[in-house]
């Protein structure tokens, strides 16, 4: 099932009952990444269909559509900056709506919907930037044998901070009041999370990935609240022996 939109405006999108989710770790195999989607948004309400490929262009992307416009922005409110496996979801209604929603409110409209996408994905190839890139390089190979010099662009100084701060190690990272759990056990689930870091001022909630038991996110009300427990609780030796990793979110 394919997705109308391809990404964010310049203009936000009006509300829609699609959600465009950006920033997803691209590291983690698509079906467990549509799988903690779904548990994750499907706490909102009925999610229709959850769009993510692992192409080159899509890539870190995802569309998740609701049956109303009301659902999706509770779920973008509260899901927008959520670090799914390490990486703060950034989240905006899609520009158009998926093939899912336009099915099921206006099923008679589907096929030119579906014919409309098609050719918003034809401009789009025309005029997208790995395309422009790959031509720069022909460019490039050619100017080379010619002697000349390159016309590629270096890399952004936003881009070089970025990949930088990707390599920071986690105990160095700066602190703020979400923290990421590590090295969890099976027998350890939200319940017994929520009371140990209960123990501690501040604790605002707990969450937990299905598909990925080993791993929690714990909110606190403030940093100054997330630092104690932190403090106290990284290298926790846990009833079954194991020791538990809590490091600052990644933003």
């Amino acid at each position: 099932m394919a997705d109308a939109a391809a990404g964010a405006s310049t203009l936000a999108p009006r509300p829609s009952s699609t959600l465009y989710v950006q920033n997803l770790n691209e590291s983690i195999k698509l079906p467990v990444l549509k799988q903690s989607l779904e548990a994750l948004f499907s706490t909102y309400g009925p999610v229709l269909s959850i769009v993510a490929h692992s192409n080159l262009r899509m890539r870190g992307q995802a569309f998740i559509s609701f049956g109303d416009t009301e659902t999706a922005t509770r779920a973008l409110e509260e899901v927008n900056g959520f670090p799914l496996y390490g990486k703060g979801m950034r989240i905006a209604y899609a520009k158009t709506p998926s093939d899912s929603v336009v099915a099921a409110t206006n099923p008679d409209g589907l096929s030119a919907h579906q014919e409309a996408r098609k050719e918003r994905k034809r401009i789009w190839r025309r005029n997208n930037p790995q395309r422009l890139r790959a031509m720069l390089r022909h460019i490039n190979a050619e100017k080379a044998a010619r002697g000349e010099a390159a016309l590629l662009p270096a890399k952004s100084a936003a881009s070089q901070a970025r990949a930088q701060a990707n390599q920071v190690p986690d105990e160095y990272l700066p602190p703020n009041k979400l923290l990421f759990i590590q090295g969890l056990p099976t027998s350890v689930g939200k319940a017994e999370l929520e009371a140990l870091f209960g123990a501690y001022p501040g604790l605002e909630i707990v969450r937990t990935i299905p598909a990925k038991t080993d791993i929690a996110f714990i909110e606190y009300a403030d940093i100054p609240q997330a630092v104690a427990a932190r403090e106290a609780l990284n290298n926790y030796v846990l009833s079954d022996g194991s020791q538990m990793r809590v490091s600052f979110a990644r933003a």
